[in-house]
């Protein structure tokens, strides 16, 4: 954490700091405030987004990159935008993925183990992709608990690993999908949302995918950081046009008990 703590205070401190009533000044407090928080994440390692990006992201702007990883040719995608939603209904959206398709370039979405919205659910995925074999795979799906807590529900983390391992899937739809279309090499990633007061939220998303088989990787890598910005406009989109179905009374919306 001292490196995070250490960065923001140098670069806060330099020389053509926004104006401290802009819209930048304030999202930018608000990111700070929240840096403790970002040491109990539990999505492996995220990418951490430069401080000029989320001045770009208060002047209304989803911003998205690429993050190397020693060692691999996948990149790490990564984006974020402010979102007009309050972190409750922005929260409900992004832990109700059976109703993704239609929305992302997700287009089928199965429960395979667990409760839906609940923290430790499986989900069976699929994604056409156009020209090149279309893939599968298994998203197991946790929710930060602690980052829950200590922030008093202002900063939540919903993060996911894959798996690719047919016998869980029992459906004859999605026995079909597995036996059709090739599996995702691996996927891991995460949503981290951010209060920034009682209508809007921060809302970042990053993405580690390997999609296996012959695709080129920086074809692969071009398409993770397309599907960034896509993705979190989904969520915007769904949010303002449908009512999640992890806003129902008593539904877990993504921990253990019902928040």
């Amino acid at each position: 954490m001292n490196h995070w703590l250490a960065f923001w205070g140098f670069v806060g401190a330099a020389a053509g700091s926004p104006d401290e009533a802009s819209p930048e000044a304030e999202l930018l407090r608000r990111v700070d405030e929240v840096v403790p928080y970002r040491a109990l994440r539990v999505a492996p390692e995220p990418p951490e987004i430069p401080r000029e990006e989320y001045e770009r992201v208060a002047r209304g702007k989803i911003i998205t990159g690429l993050q190397p990883v020693e060692g691999h040719a996948a990149k790490k995608a990564y984006g974020a935008g402010l979102i007009d939603v309050p972190i409750g209904r922005l929260w409900a959206v992004v832990n109700d993925e059976l109703h993704h398709p239609g929305y992302t370039r997700i287009t089928y979405a199965e429960l395979v183990d667990g409760a839906p919205c609940q923290s430790g659910r499986a989900v069976l995925q699929f994604m056409p992709v156009p020209v090149i074999a279309d893939r599968w795979w298994i998203t197991h799906l946790s929710s930060n608990e602690r980052i829950w807590e200590e922030s008093g529900g202002a900063v939540r983390e919903l993060s996911w690993t894959s798996t690719v391992d047919p016998t869980v899937v029992t459906s004859e739809k999605g026995r079909e999908v597995v036996a059709e279309n090739t599996p995702v090499g691996f996927t891991r990633g995460g949503w981290l949302l951010v209060q920034i007061d009682e209508t809007r939220t921060l809302l970042e998303y990053y993405i580690w995918t390997d999609p296996g088989g012959r695709i080129p990787k920086a074809a692969a890598n071009l398409f993770a950081a397309g599907g960034i910005k896509d993705a979190i406009e989904a969520m915007e989109r769904y949010a303002n046009e449908a009512e999640p179905t992890c806003r129902r009374p008593g539904c877990p919306v993504g921990l253990p008990a019902a928040r």
